[in-house]
């Protein structure tokens, strides 16, 4: 809603002064890109862009922004760019130009405002010009309006394995991508990311590797960098440093990924991770994933409250289904559960010892050894708001292995979350043919 009035109210705005205005960036750029702003631009991802970056009100350029992943990607290199008086450059996908930061846009731009008086009517008034940081935030906002992940495709590169650092990410072009945030001496790696639908919500933070594995036969998929201004006409596999290793190893693997994130941390580690680090760091990431979820679910009841009682309908478009449904985010969830588990069969597991043990394997125990309870006290997770309930991650791997846990957003609360004992029956067009 902010975005769309946002939108509107530019529909309203006048440019003014432009027959004698001078030309105006969105910032000026004093510095160019070299190897040391690239080192910084990593050093300032691992240590000062967190999942909550967007929520800091004292930074009025980025505040309250609503994003999606790709949104967050393109803005955390704005940001950046900003901050350190470099320019910005992509590819403009619409009209096949480059887009950078001396579009003038927002030369003299003021929008229109109004105001409601005391007796019912309104005034209509133009607001002050533009600040620097209000271009700036118009810009990030622009530049989210006309971009989707399959547009990161051009304007990044291919790198290997062994070469991945913050501020790379993990591209699934027209689904999802992924920062990386850091890279620990074990190779283990922390991803941010944002989620559809759009909205001002704290990052998903992840102490694992990206659930999928480069696949696509056209290389546009897996771990990627920003490319130069000077390359950015030219095919992503042909940039100098591109490399299509990746996919390479992946297809060695069968596409498994439980073995592409090992071929990846090996590549990325100059130490061993020990197996209880591993299974404790995969136990923190259940966690957060499961969490993640709980902000998605609880859209996806609110928008079918908000059709309901502004539109007088109770099923979601397949547009609206598509936004709010969670398949993809279910069996990456599911895929996590599975990876713990195979830890906990690893013929090393009788010889760790570490204080979550005994938790893990209580997770795929059904004799329940351990109580609810107990269980919630390493991870409870507060799915129903309103109710006042909570959730263990047991409770979650019941209802994905028992097929409970349902996708569809038109789904009541419990049976989202497979704490019923029946079977969902879709109801609404858009879930049946999907």
């Amino acid at each position: 809603m902010r975005r769309f009035m946002k939108r509107l109210l530019a529909t309203t705005c006048v440019t003014l002064g432009l027959g004698s205005a001078a030309h105006a960036d969105v910032w000026t750029a004093t510095n160019n890109w070299n190897s040391t702003y690239e080192q910084g631009f990593r050093e300032w991802v691992r240590t000062d862009f967190t999942k909550d970056t967007f929520h800091k009100p004292e930074d009025k350029a980025i505040f309250g922004l609503a994003l999606d992943c790709s949104d967050a990607i393109y803005a955390m290199r704005i940001i950046y760019a900003y901050k350190e008086s470099l320019p910005f450059a992509i590819n403009d996908h619409r009209n096949g130009r480059i887009l950078t930061n001396e579009i003038d846009k927002w030369d003299g731009f003021r929008e229109t405002l109004r105001h409601e008086n005391d007796d019912g009517t309104w005034k209509t008034y133009q607001g002050p010009e533009y600040t620097e940081i209000d271009k700036v935030r118009a810009f990030i906002e622009f530049v989210s309006d006309i971009t989707a992940t399959i547009h990161l495709v051009n304007d990044t590169y291919p790198i290997a394995l062994e070469d991945v650092q913050p501020g790379d990410m993990f591209l699934l072009p027209r689904n999802h991508a992924y920062i990386v945030k850091d890279i620990d001496p074990t190779g283990a790696m922390t991803t941010l990311s944002h989620s559809s639908p759009r909205a001002w919500r704290v990052m998903a933070e992840i102490n694992d590797f990206p659930a999928e594995v480069p696949e696509d036969k056209l290389f546009r998929d897996g771990y990627r960098r920003f490319k130069s201004a000077e390359h950015l006409r030219t095919p992503p596999t042909r940039v100098p440093g591109a490399s299509t290793e990746q996919w390479k190893i992946a297809a060695s693997m069968g596409g498994d990924r439980e073995a592409f994130a090992l071929a990846t941390q090996t590549a990325l580690a100059s130490i061993k991770e020990p197996l209880g680090a591993k299974a404790e760091r995969l136990f923190a990431s259940l966690c957060d994933y499961t969490i993640q979820r709980v902000d998605i679910v609880n859209q996806s009841q609110a928008y079918l409250g908000h059709i309901d009682a502004n539109m007088g309908r109770q099923c979601m478009t397949f547009g609206e289904y598509a936004e709010h449904s969670t398949p993809s985010r279910d069996k990456k969830l599911a895929g996590q559960f599975k990876l713990l588990r195979a830890l906990t069969q690893s013929p090393d597991w009788q010889n760790e010892n570490f204080s979550l043990k005994p938790v893990i394997e209580a997770l795929y125990d059904p004799s329940d050894r351990l109580s609810e309870q107990e269980m919630g006290a390493y991870c409870a997770v507060p799915f129903d708001i309103r109710g006042g309930r909570q959730i263990t991650l047991r409770e979650v791997w019941r209802g994905l292995d028992g097929g409970r846990m349902v996708s569809d957003p038109h789904a009541p609360l419990d049976s989202r979350w497979g704490l019923t004992k029946t079977q969902w029956t879709p109801r609404c067009e858009s879930a049946t043919r999907s």
